[in-house]
């Protein structure tokens, strides 16, 4: 199989990455890319719904024709240099983007009506979530928190103003998954009941 260029910018914009679109069916994900490198086997599924293909996975509906739920590229904090092999199939193109972009970066360059564009973050444990979700597309953040210090996170979040923890956590992350939804993309992280969420517009605004 002939492998293809894709870009990351793109994809951030579009949620469509090359041949890979967020409503397409199992059959037609097979016809443009192949047998995946593996897949999981649910106990009730009449076929394999998660797919692997290097670092893209895709989640299907348990419901014929198994439609896409949603697609990602899993370990983007790895992303690094012009281009990066994502599968067999894809050649990804970083658009000078990488798995060190901050959230303000993303942003500021341009992808999204920052108004629509939505912030959400929360605490779960000891750590601090924080995704970007901007119609179908979701952005999750990694954040270091060794510096809240032995402070449990849902303390920080609540002792914390918006402004304070902006500041804090947009220079301490990295991009740890993108996801594209079959629909726009809500936060439904179990054991996070805590979501909190600004526009983008309104982040950015807090970092100046």
């Amino acid at each position: 199989m002939k492998k293809q260029l894709v870009s990351l910018r793109d994809f951030l914009v579009t949620g469509t990455l090359g041949p890979v679109r967020p409503d397409m069916k199992l059959v037609e994900i097979a016809e443009a890319l192949g047998s995946p490198d593996g897949w999981n086997v649910g106990e009730d599924a009449p076929v394999p719904l998660y797919w692997f293909f290097g670092n893209l996975e895709i989640s299907f509906d348990n419901i014929a024709p198994y439609q896409i739920n949603w697609f990602q590229i899993e370990g983007a904090a790895q992303l690094k240099g012009k281009f990066e092999t994502l599968t067999k199939a894809l050649k990804l193109s970083l658009d000078r983007f990488d798995g060190e972009t901050k959230p303000s970066e993303l942003l500021a360059a341009g992808l999204w009506d920052l108004e629509q564009a939505t912030v959400y973050y929360a605490a779960l444990s000891d750590d601090i979530l924080l995704n970007i979700c901007a119609g179908c597309v979701q952005v999750h953040f990694q954040v270091d928190t060794r510096f809240i210090g032995d402070r449990e996170a849902v303390d920080y979040l609540n002792a914390s103003t918006v402004s304070l923890l902006v500041r804090d956590v947009d220079s301490r992350t990295k991009v740890d998954s993108i996801y594209s939804y079959s629909r726009p993309a809500t936060e439904e992280i179990p054991g996070a009941f805590n979501w909190r969420s600004l526009s983008g517009q309104d982040y950015l605004d807090l970092l100046r």
